[in-house]
């Protein structure tokens, strides 16, 4: 009998941890999120940097269509019109866009066109 009390003590506390570790631990939603949102911070600046020379290259050429990126800066213009571009960068493995011009880095790839 006091064996069995313990497995089921045991299988209880076991229950709770696991239920803990979904909610707490580096795999819960908002561990998650803001391991997202920090990648996206990190990119701002580099995007910042990169939509300079794409904006000098857009006042030269009137279209961001074969704009040219700075060499090394890691970001590939990954769709352009003669109005919007879309620029693609990874960070730590993960994917991050932003769509242009105006907008803002966000997590994953550019939407297919």
């Amino acid at each position: 009998m006091g064996l069995l009390l313990v497995v089921i003590t045991l299988a209880i506390v076991g229950g709770l941890m696991a239920m803990q570790s979904k909610t707490q631990g580096p795999s819960a939603p908002q561990v998650q999120q803001e391991e997202s949102q920090a990648l996206v911070t990190a990119s701002a600046q580099t995007f910042a940097q990169v939509g300079q020379a794409l904006q000098a290259d857009y006042a030269q050429n009137g279209t961001y269509v074969g704009a040219q990126l700075p060499v090394g800066s890691q970001v590939t213009l990954a769709q352009a019109t003669d109005k919007t571009y879309c620029l693609q960068t990874t960070v730590d493995g993960t994917v991050v866009h932003e769509s242009g011009p105006g907008g803002a880095p966000a997590a994953g790839a550019c939407a297919a066109a």
